[in-house]
């Protein structure tokens, strides 16, 4: 009997050591879930707004592709024209001084041949006249040669195609 009766009393003790633990083991959770259950909100709202957010970027990248992108090609295309009439018109400023410089020569190569008594003389408009100018011999006749100078429809459009580059420029919708 005594070995029930040790038996019964194991078992009192598990079942008692069984039931404090079970008591130590106990933990409440909920203030910790409602902590976590915020958290985890907070959370989703933040990717909510994120995903919204990434949305919206692609819609207005999306409208720059599309839209934005071909409009700066067909104004870089209509300011071809305008950069191009500016290099025609830095090689006409150009060839304006080359002749300009040749004209001076011919006029200080005049005044040598007439010989200018008179006190009548051209200085130079624009640029420093070159002085080792070749003499003419007195004796040959003095015919003038003018020097061959610039012809401006070299360096600008005709009115045609001015007008229509005027056009482009001012209203650049017009050939999308």
């Amino acid at each position: 009997m005594s070995l029930d009766h040790d038996d019964s009393k194991i078992s009192g003790v598990l079942k008692q050591t069984a039931e404090e633990y079970a008591d130590y083991l106990q933990i409440e959770t909920s203030a910790e879930r409602a902590g976590l259950d915020r958290e985890l909100e907070s959370m989703l709202t933040r990717l909510e707004e994120y995903g919204s957010l990434l949305e919206r970027t692609r819609n207005v990248s999306r409208h720059a592709l599309d839209d934005q992108v071909p409009l700066v090609h067909s104004h870089y295309q209509a300011l071809q024209r305008t950069f191009k009439g500016i290099d025609n018109l830095e090689n006409l400023i150009k060839r304006v001084k080359d002749d300009l410089v040749k004209m001076e020569a011919a006029v200080s190569q005049a005044e040598t041949d007439l010989n200018p008594s008179h006190g009548f003389t051209i200085r130079p408009l624009f640029f420093r006249r070159e002085t080792n100018l070749p003499a003419m011999n007195p004796s040959s006749p003095k015919n003038f040669e003018p020097p061959k100078i610039f012809q401006t429809d070299d360096y600008f459009f005709s009115s045609d195609s001015k007008a229509e580059s005027c056009s482009s420029v001012l209203n650049p919708s017009s050939k999308i």
